[in-house]
């Protein structure tokens, strides 16, 4: 059988730390934040049957307009995390070229479908800038996939159009019958300013994937969409997700409306909260300059912090972790998404600020006792200056 690999990115939703600083999404919504009283009744009317292959025509209809394509171009997914599932399985049997550092199941999804798999790496000195030498070496006839996110998971940075546009002009020269992916997960989650256009429809070989679930705050309906413009490819992937599972779920789908009939006075309220947790987080670098520094996130309700690797050395991070799990923090860590050890994810709004302030203490605390155990090492046990 195929073998999925093991996936410590789990934790975060099966754990349940005192502060919650890992997770990629605010807070949640409740159901009487997306429902009035009518809608309430009109939901309790529901009839739970099956809905259609390609989503509640409403609802692509609504998504289609913040995409700036047509309804027929949208396909709803059970979250993007299954519209990135029927992408590999379409496309496993050729090479598949990933951007890391990337969301975790991304690259497990591809491995545990048996794809052969080529790797394009940002890092955070290079403020996770795709590296489009490196995509042309990746690059090969047997491509049939290219992924990367935008913004990008851990930093929240965007990927620019220019090179967006330069990735599907080499993919043109080398494997043209190809198909370039952009999860734009996180292009709606801004901070008090609206979100770029969406990249959906510039190119028939240009796909893009999306929820929910982050910039919304409504992880649990299990809705996200793929779009593109290639009718061909449309009805494969529509196939796809009918023989995977017929369709999303009637009760979802039906909540996923009264959400996007919403959008924009959810996303306005929630910017205000990412702004607030933004400086939140940008004070606290800086009180802690010469340990950390971040790049600070065009969206997303997280950021990329890098801990000094001169003064947090491998065993050092091991013990970070080690004793911030112990104080009841969670973060996500860097090695997840196949970045530096030295890496974490701080998501900003999942708690409230005065919890991410909490949390960020203890981040602080943890360092502490990291760098004191370091230096206990180094003057060997029993050293008359060692600290009780």
């Amino acid at each position: 059988m195929r073998q999925f690999p093991a996936s410590p990115i789990t934790v975060l939703i099966d754990d349940h730390p005192r502060h919650n600083l890992g997770e990629s999404c605010g807070r949640d919504l409740a159901v009487n934040e997306v429902l009035d009283r009518p809608e309430m009744k009109e939901l309790a009317e529901l009839p739970i049957g099956y809905g259609t292959s390609q989503g509640d025509i409403r609802l692509r209809e609504l998504i289609a307009v913040r995409h700036g394509v047509a309804a027929d171009q949208v396909l709803v997914t059970s979250g993007a995390a299954a519209a990135l599932f029927i992408l590999g399985l379409s496309f496993c049997d050729g090479e598949i070229v990933i951007g890391l550092p990337c969301y975790p199941p991304t690259m497990d999804t591809v491995l545990g479908l048996g794809a052969a798999v080529q790797v394009v790496r940002s890092t955070f000195d290079h403020g996770y800038r795709i590296d489009l030498d490196e995509v042309r070496r990746q690059l090969s006839p047997r491509t049939s996939l290219v992924l990367f996110a935008s913004p990008q998971n851990p930093s929240g940075l965007r990927i620019a159009d220019s090179d967006v546009l330069a990735v599907l002009e080499h993919m043109g020269q080398i494997c043209p019958t190809a198909y370039l992916v952009i999860d734009e997960t996180f292009r709606e989650a801004t901070f008090a300013e609206d979100p770029p256009p969406s990249l959906a429809g510039i190119s028939p070989h240009l796909v893009t994937c999306a929820s929910l679930s982050k910039a919304y705050g409504v992880p649990g309906l299990r809705i996200g969409w793929l779009t593109t413009s290639d009718p061909a490819l449309y009805k494969q992937l529509r196939l796809a997700k009918f023989n995977a599972a017929i369709a999303c779920g009637s009760v979802d789908e039906f909540l996923a409306m009264r959400v996007l009939a919403n959008a924009d006075g959810i996303l306005a309220q929630r910017a205000q909260e990412l702004v607030r947790a933004r400086e939140t987080v940008e004070a606290w670098v800086d009180a802690n300059a010469g340990r950390v520094r971040w790049l600070r996130p065009d969206a997303g309700a997280f950021c990329a912090v890098e801990l000094s690797s001169e003064r947090f050395d491998s065993a050092a991070m091991t013990r970070f972790h080690t004793r911030l799990r112990e104080l009841g923090t969670s973060v996500a860590q860097g090695p997840w998404f196949g970045d530096a050890e030295q890496i974490i994810r701080i998501g900003l709004t999942y708690e409230p600020i005065d919890r991410l302030r909490e949390g960020l203490q203890t981040i602080t605390a943890a360092m502490d006792y990291a760098e004191r155990l370091k230096v206990r090492s180094a003057r060997g046990p029993g050293h008359p200056g060692e600290a009780s």
